[in-house]
């Protein structure tokens, strides 16, 4: 395709899902890869025969809305971590999908449970403060100047995309994201372990997920 809605996997977030109809033709999408400056859309033909040239409707699976809701979820996490523990923390690695969101992070030693407890309720005030995330792009120098935090060793692009969430959160990230906070609906986290020597891993759920796990 000249242009494509769907997100090619990167920085942890999974590929996109979704369909690419044209007539009477239908490819169904089972995950978005890139290639150099190219989007690979792999999956398989269901319905019809694709042609060249044809014009498309490219349609992303719903599912993304909650994949969003999981990526946001993390920033909002990194910072309350951050805020908690101290500024050693750091991102060491994520995973975000429609089902859950899993980050890994700089700390040595386990997390008690009233640090957990106070790391859930900031995310979750975060949340319900409803505020509107701000994207813009500029060049590296001037992200890292202003504050926006980068992950250690990552090689960006000479221009990047920050991502601000009011007062709380300004970070580098090239992934899809909710329009407000109020839109990851709430934060449970079900998980905190061992990775490797000095590194932490988070497991946590977002929104109807969240809520179903607690009911």
């Amino acid at each position: 395709l000249d242009k494509s809605p769907f997100y090619a996997e990167s920085g942890g977030q999974v590929g996109d899902k979704g369909l690419i109809r044209c007539l009477d033709a239908e490819f169904a999408v089972l995950d978005t890869q890139a290639h150099g400056d190219a989007i690979l859309h792999i999956g398989s033909v269901v319905k019809g025969a694709v042609r060249v040239n044809a014009v498309v409707d490219a349609e992303v699976d719903a599912k993304r809305q909650q994949t969003k809701c999981n990526h946001s979820a993390t920033h909002l996490l990194h910072q309350a971590l951050r805020s908690v523990l101290g500024e050693h923390v750091m991102q060491k690695g994520s995973l975000v999908d429609e089902r859950h969101l899993r980050f890994d992070f700089s700390h040595s030693g386990g997390l008690s449970r009233e640090e957990l407890d106070a790391v859930e309720i900031m995310v979750n005030t975060a949340i319900r403060n409803n505020v509107a995330l701000l994207s813009q792009e500029c060049s590296i120098e001037d992200a890292k100047s202003s504050g926006a935090m980068a992950l250690f060793g990552e090689k960006y692009a000479p221009v990047v995309r920050v991502v601000t969430m009011g007062n709380f959160s300004k970070e580098i990230c090239g992934g899809t994201h909710v329009s407000r906070t109020g839109d990851i609906g709430c934060f449970k986290i079900i998980s905190e372990g061992t990775v490797a020597s000095g590194v932490r891993r988070i497991d946590a759920l977002t929104g109807r997920v969240a809520m179903d796990y607690m009911r």
